[in-house]
This record gives structure tokens, sequence and C-alpha cells, in this order.
């Protein structure tokens, strides 16, 4: 985006248009919904309404958008509190555009580490969720799923997950895959309880998983469940069944909230999912030129799972935040933790590079 362009739209939007201003422009169909922390919420502007990084980047595309994210999120936070919360699940039909800028609090609250593992999960959750439309999605409420043994529905918060309630009891899912490529499992993950079980693929076990993690998810927010994910690579082109089978005793059993493929057969516009690497701060946290060591470690997390989702055909795109909101004292709140008005440009700057 033109440097010059863009510094003159956002100071004309930032300083006279709120979200009610957006409805004198020609919106787009195509949506633009914000996931994230505090960073995205605005926290720490006067005005995040309009000030805050994903209004600015919504009025300057003139598209509909909404502003999920929450004070002290982490990636676990935002399957359970932003995504399935609001039911967001996007089509082929009508495509949506997503931010996702995590990282921040999982990097200062459990530091690098044992902790990066549950990072990973649940943000490979996310990229894969948002980034698969509902088209390529065989959900557990879909017609064609099939149940052995006790279990029901969980429709709490959104989820609409199966969830098997003794040994031996299964759920199946059947997809069709358009090409060789990856089918995508959604178990839910929780601390409650450590129930077990096996996946399998057209009646051969490929492995086993748990619904706990370790170490346990325990968000700063409070947050003890999420979305888990499975990732099973080059499967041939065809129909398939996958079957997730209790192997404990428990009554809580697996809750899977079913599955994807990035090579549906039906044809269309893809998701977009622009994912931001973790922000520099300024002489506090951990993502300073003091102690940057933990972001750094977060940062890679997210380039990895970006390039697995790349190889696998989905639209996920990075926006480097570090390219642009440099953690200086000139773009950043009296806290050090939180971008100021500038930083806030700067992060729409970010955003729009890669749009």
């Amino acid at each position: 985006m033109n440097s010059k362009k863009s510094a003159a739209a956002f100071a004309f939007l930032a300083g006279t248009m709120g979200l009610a201003g957006c409805t004198s422009v020609t919106l787009q169909t195509r949506p633009y919904h914000a996931f994230g922390d505090s960073v995205t919420t605005g926290y720490a502007l006067a005005d995040p309404a309009t000030q805050a990084y994903p209004t600015l980047v919504g009025a300057y595309e003139q598209v509909p958008f909404a502003n999920y994210a929450i004070n002290g999120s982490q990636a676990c936070d935002v399957l359970t509190n932003q995504i399935f919360a609001h039911g967001d699940s996007p089509t082929l039909e009508f495509p949506a555009k997503y931010s996702v800028l995590i990282g921040s609090g999982d990097a200062d609250k459990k530091g690098a580490g044992p902790y990066e593992q549950v990072f990973f999960l649940c943000h490979k959750a996310i990229l894969s969720w948002l980034g698969v439309p509902a088209e390529y999605k065989v959900l557990a409420t879909n017609s064609g799923v099939t149940t052995t043994g006790p279990g029901a529905i969980d429709a709490s918060n959104n989820w609409n997950a199966w969830t098997t309630a003794g040994p031996g009891s299964t759920v199946s899912f059947p997809i069709t895959t358009a090409v060789s490529g990856p089918i995508y499992l959604w178990p839910r993950i929780r601390d409650s309880d450590p129930e077990t079980y096996t996946y399998s693929l057209d009646g051969v076990v490929l492995g086993t998983g748990s619904t706990q993690t370790t170490p346990l998810i325990d968000t700063y927010d409070g947050t003890t469940n999420s979305l888990g994910f499975i990732r099973l690579a080059a499967v041939p082109q065809g129909h398939h069944v996958v079957t997730f089978t209790q192997t404990s005793a428990g009554a809580n059993g697996v809750s899977v909230v079913g599955i994807g493929t990035p090579t549906g057969s039906p044809s269309g516009t893809l998701p977009t999912v622009l994912v931001g690497t973790v922000p520099y701060q300024y002489n506090t946290g951990q993502c300073n030129a003091l102690s940057d060591e933990p972001c750094l470690e977060y940062t890679l997390d997210i380039e990895a799972d970006l390039n697995i989702f790349l190889a696998d055909g989905l639209d996920v795109r990075l926006f480097d935040t570090r390219k642009y909101l440099l953690g200086t004292a000139a773009d950043m709140a009296p806290d050090g933790l939180h971008p100021n008005v500038l930083g806030h440009i700067e992060l729409s700057h970010a955003v729009e590079a890669v749009w």
C-alpha cells in the first residue's frame, strides 16, 4: 500500500469516522473479522473503536468488519471465547478475511519451552478452522456422521461436538477429497480429565490421543478447554471415513467438532487468514530488546504453522508486525506493552501489506 496514500487515508478515517461512519461508504461482500488479545482490542488507546488497527483496515478497505479480540487472550482462548463463541465458520459463497494476532500473552505468561506445544496445538486449530470453508468440513451435526455406544451432541458455546460417553464408543465422519492431500481432525481438548482415544482412517488405526494437554491449557484468562488439531498427511483422493474410538473408562469421553480438508470438491474462493508475528514491546514484558527470546520462539512457531498450511493450499498470509511496529517510545503507549495511535497505524500497514 502506498505510504503517503495510506497515511492520508488513515488520518482522515481515524479523525473523522467512527464505526457508524462506515455506513457512508459502499461495502464489499467479504467481511473482515479480527481475533487476538489486548493489542488488537486497542487497549490503552483513547478511542479503540476508531483507532485500533482492525478499524483502520476495515475502513480503508471499505469492508464490513468485526473486532472479536479480548484483552489478555492466549491462543487457546481465541477458539473458545472468540471464534466458537461467535459461531464463526467461513463458506465458499461468503469467504471472510481474518486476522489473527496472538502470542504475546503466551510468551509473557507462559514463556518459551513446554507451553509452546499447547500454543502450537491451538494455533494450528485456529488457522485450519478459519482457513477451511464449511463446504470442505464434515461436522458432528452432519447427517452422514454415524455413532456407536453412548454419547451426545454438546451444543454449549456453539461447539456442537459429538461427545462419547463410554469405552468403545465411536463417532465416524465420512469425507471425500478431490485430490491427494491432508485431512484435518478437530477434537476438543480440556484440562478437567485425561480421557483417551484412537483415531483411524478407513478402519486402520493411525494414532492415539488424549483430551488433556501437557502442560495444561490453564490460560491467564481462565480458559481450560479449547479445540485440538490432528493432521493426516497425504491421504489418497477419494471417499474416506475417519473414526474416533474412546479407549478410556470415563463417562466424559472424546468430544469431536468435526473433520475437514483443504482439498474439497466444490470450487470457490477460500477464506483468507492473515497471521501476525508476535509484536515488539518497549522495555517491559518479554518482547523487547532486553528479553525478546520467548517472543522470537513463538514467532518461529507461528511461521512454522503458516508454512504447513501454505503447503496444504490454504490462503494463509504472514503479516510481519516487526517490520512496521518497532516497539519504540514513539509508537508505544506509556505502559510499554501496547501500541499507541501511531503504533496501530503501523500495525494496519502490516496487515495491508498482505491484504
